[in-house]
């Protein structure tokens, strides 16, 4: 008698990716609510690729977020306490119906199930998610700010951003991804206003630092 096939398979660890990957989207009803939004991750401890992917996977367990696109991973040194495991870093297009700050305790949920600690700032961490750009909010209140008050600085942010969205316009700069990057990476960044609408608000926040790295 032959033995039926066990219909439940082995869960699977998450495939780590070499290029930008669409990912395959969730099928439901459309709502009139979806925002899109571009997350920026990084890891620097353990299995850095792992960790990435398994934050990646848990967004997309969330009812209100759909995966639209991810980034290559890219590699850069640590920055602010040197004495550390190089980053792994990543970008993330998603759509979503929550709110901003509805999905920033989404990711400090999956933060913590990866093994975020706080405990150094600057300091090594399983994973880092950041919330670059939502729409074209700009928010500044003590708890988060958008855009990311310093994405436009870093390469490590933009690089990996520029690979999946390189004509987003930053909402308070008014230049696209591809152009803030190539300023940074020729060292010619022209200075930015403080003055321009929201610019100041989101750079000095409230004294909230979720984004020590970034």
């Amino acid at each position: 008698m032959k033995k039926s096939k066990s219909s439940k398979k082995p869960l699977k660890k998450g495939v780590k990716k070499t290029k930008a990957n669409p990912i395959k989207k969730k099928k439901g009803k459309a709502s009139e609510n979806l925002q899109n939004v571009y997350l920026g991750l990084g890891s620097n401890v353990g299995d850095r690729e792992e960790y990435i992917e398994q934050a990646v996977f848990l967004l997309g367990k969330i009812k209100e977020i759909e995966v639209i696109k991810r980034s290559s991973n890219q590699e850069s040194e640590a920055e602010g306490v040197k004495d550390q495991p190089s980053f792994i870093n990543a970008a993330l297009q998603i759509k979503t119906e929550l709110s901003p700050h509805k999905l920033l305790e989404e990711i400090h949920t999956i933060e913590s199930a990866l093994g975020r600690e706080r405990e150094i700032e600057w300091g090594p961490r399983t994973i880092d998610i950041d919330i670059l750009l939502y729409g074209n909010k700009v928010i500044s209140e003590d708890d988060i700010q958008i855009p990311h008050p310093s994405m436009h600085e870093r390469l490590f942010v933009l690089k990996p951003l520029k690979e999946i969205a390189p004509n987003l316009m930053h909402p308070v700069l008014e230049k696209n991804i591809e152009d803030l990057y190539e300023e940074r990476k020729n060292e010619a960044v022209e200075k930015y206003d403080d003055e321009l609408p929201g610019f100041k608000e989101i750079k000095r926040g409230g004294g909230y630092d979720d984004f020590e790295r970034w």
